[in-house]
């Protein structure tokens, strides 16, 4: 499942361990996994080596997709 409504170039991708992969213009800066309820588990891809990815925290699915967006530098954050 793709879902391309996601502004900017912001795509959700599920990944095969059912989680979704976030990427940006193609490249990858995240990912979100079902928590609670209706809310997701944001991760944004670590900028430094050996650290995989860091946690955002909590949120709706779409809000856990910009907050990733946001901290990845989506100039479409504001």
């Amino acid at each position: 499942m793709e879902t391309d409504s996601f502004p900017g170039g912001v795509r959700l991708t599920r990944s095969p361990l059912g989680g979704h992969t976030v990427e940006w213009n193609g490249r990858f800066i995240g990912w979100l996994h079902a928590s609670y309820g209706d809310k997701w588990n944001a991760y944004v891809r670590g900028a430094e080596p050996g650290v995989t990815g860091l946690p955002l925290g909590r949120f709706t699915e779409n809000e856990a997709v910009r907050r990733i967006a946001i901290e990845a530098g989506w100039p479409g954050s504001e």
